[in-house]
């Protein structure tokens, strides 16, 4: 009896271990008939438009991620510089989903596709790109034979050129460029999703720069004003529209202490200026604006190539704010101050006198002499309405005495006007 039960048992376990091997070669033969070998090609893409800068080809190094159509990892390799392709065994009719980072100059990885969204890409420095401009990389395919799976990357940076165009200047007026950069540069930005920066810790307060020699070509005239182009470079950053709509460039002016105006990218420009009236001087002149896929757009785009024409017009100092900043610039006209009707007023209660006073040049600082009015009104010697432009002042005479305006202009004019007003003041016997 137990060596029967010995025999059976045995007969059992032959069987089972033969089902197991049965099992597995049926596995092995349907894996060696479905999958295909299959080589993935990177190449890069040119930036929506064609390039002439030889950097923006360069890779250094390429992460290269494989997912299966349950989001798992199949494969995760580390292609160093010169690698460009990766040979490997796929199932035919799957769809898997190809995922790169280049130039990195890490390894990147992810066990599953979720976690795509928590990669980032950081700058030290804002041109960092000249190791290799970061690229990525996000495609499906369903396998269908042996064969290449070509896989195009593009660039997380945008490219924004700047030539300009100094035909609508007036006589006599030359603006060089000394710098170009970009203000409110990303330091990082997501790889596999759109990319915003939250706040002014996000970016880097002065980015990437161009200097003197860098913008010499902003300066050379290919003919009708217009100049030869600089390109500068920065992560994407979407910020959405303009918090309310406009309708003209020089609206384009976002308040600086609060958001967006804190994370909202711009370029600004630094030029030396002479004309009649100004030269820079020490100083500078600052041509600044807010970039944009439109007027009323913040959207800095990846693998986007934005082109811009600077078009200064006539003396080139239409505004005098945070876009066109010309307090460091050096008056070198005529100055003066001219008072109106005269220094000396008479008049009678119930006389309204208007009195004020020509500034060459306008933009000077000017004090109306508000503080010297007060007084007189305090005293009962007239009532009085400021100008508009700030320059003079209507006064309603309204009780006897005497008083006393000074009203004076600040740089470069610093020069000033008294005014003597005498209201039914009896005369001296």
């Amino acid at each position: 009896m137990g060596r029967e039960r010995r025999l059976r048992d045995h007969i059992l376990r032959m069987l089972a271990v033969s089902a197991v091997i049965g099992t597995a070669a049926c596995s092995m033969h349907e894996t060696e008939e479905d999958s295909v070998t299959c080589t993935i090609c990177l190449t890069g893409g040119s930036m929506a438009t064609r390039s002439a800068d030889p950097d923006e080809s360069l890779i250094t190094d390429i992460s290269l991620m494989v997912f299966d159509e349950h989001g798992d990892a199949e494969d995760c390799v580390w292609l160093p510089r010169g690698q460009d392709r990766h040979r490997m065994r796929l199932v035919k009719g799957k769809r898997y989903t190809i995922c790169a980072c280049a130039n990195f100059g890490y390894q990147v990885y992810a066990d599953n596709i979720s976690e795509l969204d928590e990669i980032t890409f950081h700058l030290a420095y804002p041109d960092e790109y000249r190791e290799g401009i970061p690229m990525y990389a996000r495609t499906e395919t369903t396998v269908t034979a042996d064969g290449e799976i070509r896989v195009m990357l593009e660039r997380l940076m945008s490219k924004i050129s700047i030539r300009m165009d100094r035909s609508r200047l007036s006589e006599g007026v030359k603006m060089d460029v000394r710098s170009a950069l970009i203000g409110n540069c990303p330091r990082a930005a997501k790889v596999f999703s759109d990319n915003k920066v939250a706040d002014e810790d996000g970016c880097f307060p002065f980015g990437f720069y161009r200097n003197e020699l860098q913008t010499a070509l902003l300066n050379y005239d290919t003919g009708d004003g217009l100049s030869r182009e600089v390109s500068l470079y920065m992560l994407e950053n979407m910020q959405g529209r303009m918090p309310s709509h406009i309708e003209d460039d020089s609206d384009k002016i976002l308040d600086s202490d609060g958001l967006p105006g804190r994370a909202s990218s711009y370029i600004e420009l630094e030029l030396d200026y002479t004309s009649d009236l100004y030269v820079s001087g020490s100083g500078s002149l600052i041509y600044r604006f807010y970039l944009g896929e439109d007027r009323n757009s913040l959207d800095v785009r990846r693998n986007t190539h934005y082109h811009i024409t600077v078009t200064p017009e006539d003396d080139g100092l239409s505004e005098d704010s945070w876009r066109v900043d010309r307090s460091a610039l050096t008056y070198i006209g005529p100055t003066g101050i001219t008072q109106y009707p005269s220094s000396y007023i008479e008049g009678e209660i119930g006389d309204r006198i208007h009195i004020w006073c020509d500034v060459v040049p306008e933009e000077a600082p000017f004090d109306v002499g508000l503080k010297y009015m007060e007084d007189d009104h305090r005293t009962g010697i007239y009532d009085y309405e400021i100008d508009p432009d700030g320059h003079g002042a209507t006064l309603t005479l309204t009780g006897p005495g005497a008083g006393l305006i000074y009203m004076e202009a600040g740089p470069p004019v610093n020069d000033a006007a008294l005014f003597y007003i005498i209201v039914n003041m009896p005369e001296e016997q």
